[in-house]
């Protein structure tokens, strides 16, 4: 097996950095985040001097994901093995490795045409990790920064990328219907967290489905959501629990660029090398009721979807059936 990698950051590009600076703060709770000269701005969310980065810009998406190699000759490694596939890897220049806060970057681009940055040797922050709204933090450290989940329209070619070149595992494969939808998504594992990357088959304006972060307490999970409602952040599914071996406790809110993140708790590890993939029909053994807004957003993706395709005779009804299965 390849030696491990882990999700390091996420950087979204963003139309409303004043309204994400507040979300950061007052939402997530995370410290006063560092500046960066070309106007973004990171947040720290455990050790690392940052996490997460907002860039300003009209995509209002995810503009990139890092994955931190073991070592450098593990980064090394990935690079000759996708080049050698046909892939243009681009080396990172000083400016770009100092903005990012590591090492060594090297990035490409996945199927879906998303940037996907490799890197070697996170920087560490100065000053120990607190917040008041997580007091016992977030799981991080060998597992990386939670999850993120990613749509996409063509789930082989995207899987084939991350499996067979990055080599990550399937941990499940999930295959269910939503109204008159079927769905499809991978869930992918690169060290013991249950999946630090997942794939979903659906109808998205946005590259980037949602993004977890895993809290070290069921209170600091209960405290979030009671934050999320006094600051009227908008909830898509209330608190549930996703089924086993997954087993998390969470809610999922909007940030403020539309698409999703998660609060969550109690996620069980899995053991890499032993796993064999799992296939599920379901997506929560309890709770995670979706709110009205969310079967709103569904149905209105479905339906510029069909309208892209043309494909659908009558798209406007079939919408409207997902959102009355919701």
């Amino acid at each position: 097996m390849s030696p491990p990698l882990r999700l390091a950051y996420l950087v979204f590009e963003v139309r409303k950095p004043v309204r994400w600076h507040r979300f950061m703060q007052e939402m997530l709770g995370l410290p006063e985040p560092i500046a960066h000269p070309g106007g973004g701005t990171g947040w720290r969310v455990d050790g690392a001097r940052q996490r997460l980065v907002a860039l300003p810009g009209a995509a209002d998406d995810l503009l990139a994901l890092g994955l931190e190699c073991a070592t450098e000759a593990h980064l090394a490694q990935l690079v000759h093995r996708l080049q050698a596939a046909g892939h243009a890897v681009v080396q990172a220049d000083a400016a770009l490795c100092r903005e990012r806060a590591v090492q060594q970057l090297w990035w490409l681009r996945d199927p879906a045409q998303g940037r996907v940055e490799l890197c070697a040797g996170l920087e560490q922050a100065p000053t120990p990790f607190a917040s008041t709204a997580f007091p016992d933090g977030f799981e991080t450290g060998a597992l990386g920064l939670g999850h993120v989940v990613l749509a996409t329209q063509d789930l082989p070619a995207m899987e084939a990328f991350y499996t067979d070149l990055l080599g990550f595992g399937v941990t499940e494969r999930l295959a269910t219907q939503v109204g008159p939808v079927h769905l499809r998504g991978t869930f992918l594992h690169c060290n013991q967290r249950h999946h630090s990357l997942a794939l979903f088959d659906l109808p998205s304006s946005h590259r980037i489905h949602h993004f977890m972060l895993q809290a070290r307490s069921l209170r600091d999970v209960g405290r979030a959501f009671e934050r999320a409602e006094a600051l009227s952040v908008p909830i898509d599914l209330g608190l549930g629990q996703h089924p086993d071996p997954d087993g998390t406790f969470s809610f999922y809110g909007e940030t403020p660029s539309g698409f999703a993140f998660e609060i969550g708790a109690q996620t069980r590890q899995i053991d890499p090398g032993a796993w064999r993939t799992m296939h599920t029909h379901e997506t929560s053994a309890w709770g995670h009721r979706p709110r009205l807004r969310l079967k709103l957003k569904m149905a209105r993706e479905l339906l510029k979807a069909r309208l892209r395709t043309r494909r659908a005779p009558r798209p406007v009804a079939q919408a409207a059936a997902l959102g009355d299965a919701l």
